[in-house]
This record gives structure tokens, C-alpha cells and sequence, in this order.
């Protein structure tokens, strides 16, 4: 297998794609410009290339270049909260809905400059939830850098009634559209 480099500095894709081999870490200076005019799998796409490419211009070594952006749809996009203020303003607009969670991915060879990228896109339905459950839960400070103010994968479980379609792309990878494009496009595989 090639080597993986990750652009990224997302404790959550670190400790995924590390499940699978030595994978080098890159944090991309890219800045996440989200245009409300942009349908979400634009975006989420859009903002994966620029994370890559930033990285494919300073790489130097042969690799796969692994790039993710996260973001919540609900009537508009919804990224990472500003402060607790914006973090409640989402909760409580999530509450008792549903929203899609959009991951875009972009993969590319540093040797054949070849690049794919792609989205992957779940259906999250939310419990009702009350001011307190929100209060509480903003004091766990888990939804600090989170898309939509909150993370599946710890406290944030509890404010989940079901989703409908890949569970690490709320996480914020969908490992196994990830390893369906190196497998198609670079032969490679993640096992």
C-alpha cells in the first residue's frame, strides 16, 4: 500500500484512518469559505480539494494525499459554532428534525498528480430537546470544532434518535466510500 498522508488536524480522522496502518499527518493552511448559495455537496467537496491541494503543493514525497471536510445541512449550512451562543442557536434548530451530514473527500497521487473527489451524505434524525439537555450538554465543551454543534461519537449520541446511511460520516470520514475510491482509482486498499 502507498503511503497515506492526511490532511488534517481533526483528532476524529486521525484516530479512524490510524486504526489502519502509519498514516503522516499534515494540518492544511486551507481556509473553509462556505458561500449559503452553494448547494452542501459543493461545499464540502470544494473545501476537500483546497485542504489536498494545499498540502499536494508543499508534499515532496510520494503518497496519497487524503483530504475531508464535515458539514450539517438544515435548510442551510451549518459548520463549526463560533461560541457557545451560536452552538445553542444550532441545537436547538436540530431539535426534533432532520439534517443531512455532508462529508466531501478528495484523494490525490502525489506521483501521477491524479485526483478524485467525492461526497458522502447521511440522514440524522435528532431527539426533541429541551434548553436544559442543550445547557448540559454545551458543558462538556464537546462541540467545540464540531459541524452543527455537536459529536456523535461521545455525548453527542444521546441527542440522536436514529441516522440513516454511513455512522463515520457523521463521525466525519466515510471510511468505506473512502476505501472504495483508493480502491477503484488507486488500487489500493485500507485493509
Amino acid at each position: 500500500m502507498k503511503k497515506i498522508l492526511l490532511a488534517s488536524s481533526s483528532p476524529r480522522r486521525i484516530e479512524m484512518l490510524k486504526r489502519y496502518g502509519d498514516i503522516t499527518i499534515y494540518a492544511p493552511k486551507a481556509k473553509e469559505i462556505v458561500n449559503s448559495f452553494e448547494y452542501p455537496q459543493t461545499t464540502v467537496m470544494k473545501v476537500a480539494f483546497e485542504k489536498a491541494l494545499n498540502t499536494y503543493s508543499k508534499c515532496e514525497e510520494k503518497a496519497l494525499i487524503i483530504a475531508a471536510d464535515t458539514i450539517v445541512y438544515l435548510d442551510k449550512i451549518m459548520g463549526k459554532p463560533k461560541n457557545e451562543t451560536e452552538a445553542y442557536k444550532m441545537l436547538s434548530l436540530l431539535s426534533g428534525k432532520t439534517h443531512y451530514v455532508f462529508t466531501g473527500i478528495c484523494i490525490i497521487d502525489t506521483e501521477s498528480s491524479k485526483k478524485v473527489v467525492d461526497y458522502e451524505k447521511t440522514l440524522v434524525v435528532f431527539n426533541e430537546l429541551t434548553g436544559e439537555l442543550i445547557e448540559r450538554y454545551l458543558r462538556t465543551n464537546e462541540y467545540l470544532d464540531k459541524a452543527g454543534a455537536y459529536g456523535i461519537q461521545g455525548y453527542g449520541e444521546l441527542l440522536v434518535k436514529e441516522i440513516h446511511g454511513c455512522y463515520n460520516n457523521v463521525k466525519g470520514l466515510p471510511l468505506t466510500k473512502l476505501n472504495n475510491l483508493l480502491t477503484k482509482h488507486f488500487s489500493t486498499n485500507l485493509l
